[in-house]
């Protein structure tokens, strides 16, 4: 990172690379010498994403690659833009590229950094993310806001076309998937689980949301892609006009006949999602881009990606909380559990969500078994 000073050591603009894309923000407006903390900057933007950007690349170029044809998009809550400028710059997938935000500040930065790249083929304006620009419909609509979407995805599904996709961030994780219990129906309809699994079940309380708001306007939404990570969930939706006979898979948990990776305690949650999180044949055209600004960890995600989605089922297993499922006093190596679920019949795989957890198709009775047999 390069930054510009004026006389007296006051930083006015930054240059800042990430990936394959160098763009400017604002400088900090402290002198080099000043101590204390760093005052927040006035265009966001979050170094710590840059792996979920890199992520963000390769589906775009995925759905690009499905489509047959270069996509419009919308980057509905732009920020700094590091998103729109890096899916413009670094992949071949844009037709048009619409980055909008409502402070007059991160406008003007946008309009430097887009034109810099591809003037074009980008448009960077003043709008709010509460209506639906002129230019609708578009291929592909992202919300990244701080906090929930759920604001936003209204104007969204009325902008997006039909078979287009949502991409959409929540960072709200107290609500979630945390102890903000009333927040969280107020905002998802959903209860959150306070358990291990809490971080999926917000996942898919959020998927589940989007599913119902989605229905009211006769589109169906499905995942193609969705995870948790550090502080966010992320879905990647595409829309449909919903037929006569869609329902969508949502439920409150657990439900008569769940027979999956141990709930504890009793604890229920939702109604969530209980479809799969992901479209098998996206995530397989998948592959890491060359520009990633973390190659090997973009790899080993994209790894698992591909392993976790060929057995897309509701929950997985952890290690811990087995453990004090079963009374445990140690576990056995992952690789050795999977190899014996899979010497038995059954499959299994590991999880993005948790680097101790694992899925498998497995009766819990048959997983409780198994692991006081190798223990």
């Amino acid at each position: 990172m390069e930054e510009a000073t004026l006389e007296g050591g006051v930083t006015t603009q930054r240059r800042v690379q990430e990936g394959g894309t160098t763009f400017l923000l604002p400088g900090s407006g402290r002198r080099a010498a000043e101590r204390g903390p760093a005052h927040r900057a006035p265009v966001f933007y979050n170094p710590a994403m840059a792996i979920s950007r890199d992520l963000h690349l390769c589906v775009v170029q995925a759905l690009h690659q499905a489509a047959g044809r270069r996509l419009t998009i919308w980057d509905a809550l732009a920020a700094s833009g590091i998103r729109g400028a890096r899916t413009l710059g670094e992949t071949s997938a844009v037709e048009r590229l619409l980055s909008t935000d409502l402070q007059p500040e991160a406008v003007g930065w946008l309009q430097r950094n887009l034109s810099h790249i591809d003037p074009e083929r980008s448009v960077a304006r003043k709008a709010d993310a509460l209506e639906v620009p002129p230019e609708a419909p578009f291929d592909l609509i992202d919300l990244d806001p701080y906090g929930t979407p759920m604001p936003f995805v209204d104007t969204a599904l009325a902008a997006v076309r039909p078979g287009g996709v949502l991409a959409v961030t929540a960072t709200d994780m107290a609500v979630l998937a945390g102890p903000e219990r009333e927040a969280c129906q107020r905002r998802y309809g959903g209860r959150p689980l306070r358990n291990y699994l809490c971080r999926e079940a917000g996942l898919r309380i959020l998927i589940a949301a989007i599913a119902r708001r989605a229905s009211l306007r006769g589109r169906r939404a499905v995942p193609l892609l969705s995870y948790a990570r550090d502080h966010h969930v992320r879905s990647y939706l595409r829309i449909d006009v919903a037929r006569g006979e869609d329902e969508p898979p949502v439920r409150a948990v657990p439900f008569e006949g769940y027979d999956g990776p141990p709930l504890l305690h009793g604890v229920k949650g939702g109604p969530l999602w209980t479809g799969p999180l992901h479209d098998r044949t996206i995530v397989e055209r998948m592959t890491a881009i060359g520009s990633a600004a973390r190659p090997k960890e973009l790899d080993a995600w994209l790894a698992l990606l591909h392993e976790e989605s060929g057995l897309d089922l509701l929950f997985y297993y952890e290690a811990g909380a087995v453990g004090k499922w079963l009374g445990l006093d140690r576990q056995p190596p992952l690789a050795d559990l999977l190899a014996a679920l899979r010497k038995r019949g059954w499959l299994a795989c590991r999880t993005s969500m948790e680097p101790s957890g694992w899925r498998t198709n497995a009766p819990s009775i048959e997983v409780a078994r198994l692991l006081r047999e190798l223990v």
